[in-house]
């Protein structure tokens, strides 16, 4: 997996990051995240942080972030985007894979853990199950872990295929199989979890707190091109979304969802 995502991490932050889509549909977990992140000065949790976008906006709001990636690649643009934010001194990065998690002992270190865009559509739903002790031991009692996932449906993704009549493509989040998901020069195997199959992995040691879609209007970064004439519409869809986000049905058929879990006792 580190050989995936070592050649796209230069192109991450153009294709994603910095994309409107991107852009868009991160600003709509940003505004999940600010109301937790009001709070005085917590230590917090980041797996697959990336190139570090999300842990300076957590560093900004004044907490300190241990911000892990599998990738050595990625941290290092990571730790070049916390000197360009002023935020070095609150941010710690380290190369971590969700496997080495277990051998990590925390002792309830950090009150808030988060894992956005997609980095656990990258293990199947066993890993993923597998995580459910470790990201809890690391918590404290009703610390909570905010994940942001790639559901088994997205509505306007199913629609772009079915329109350009490219039909395996239209169904493929249904496959029960990996999907091999392009990245800039490599790829990497795509697992899609519906928001059923994330609460069944975790519900022993977690309960849920809210659950929202990310990216129900806005669609899937891959249809970008579609939109670089069209920012007013892009910008209307947003808006749609944010009326939507409150609601939990548009969850599964949207591009992502977020999940947010307490630790239990």
């Amino acid at each position: 997996m580190i050989a995936a995502f070592d050649p796209a991490a230069s192109a991450y932050d153009r294709e994603f990051t910095f994309s409107r889509i991107g852009m868009a549909q991160r600003h709509q977990v940003w505004r999940y995240l600010d109301p937790l992140l009001n709070t005085p000065a917590m230590e917090v949790l980041e797996l697959n942080c990336g190139t570090g976008i999300d842990a300076v906006h957590i560093a900004r709001a004044g907490h300190h972030v241990l911000a892990t990636d599998i990738s050595a690649e990625m941290l290092k643009i990571a730790r070049d985007t916390a000197r360009q934010h002023g935020v070095e001194d609150n941010i710690h990065h380290e190369t971590l894979a969700f496997h080495e998690l277990p051998l990590r002992n925390w002792n309830a270190r950090f009150q808030l853990a988060l894992s956005d865009f997609g980095g656990l559509n990258c293990i199947d739903h066993d890993d993923l199950g597998a995580l459910c002790d470790p990201v809890a031991d690391a918590l404290d009692l009703n610390g909570r872990f905010v994940a942001v996932l790639m559901p088994d449906r997205c509505l306007s993704e199913t629609i772009y295929f079915l329109l350009k009549g490219e039909w395996s493509e239209a169904f493929r989040r249904r496959r029960h199989d990996p999907v091999w998901a392009g990245l800039s020069g490599s790829g990497v195997h795509t697992w899609y979890h519906s928001p059923r199959a994330v609460i069944s992995a975790f519900r022993h040691r977690f309960r849920v707190v809210n659950i929202r879609p990310i990216g129900f209007f806005i669609p899937p970064s891959h249809m970008e091109p579609a939109f670089r004439t069209r920012p007013h519409l892009l910008d209307r869809l947003n808006r749609w979304d944010e009326r939507l986000g409150h609601w939990r049905w548009p969850a599964r058929y949207a591009d992502h969802f977020l999940i947010d879990m307490e630790r239990k006792a």
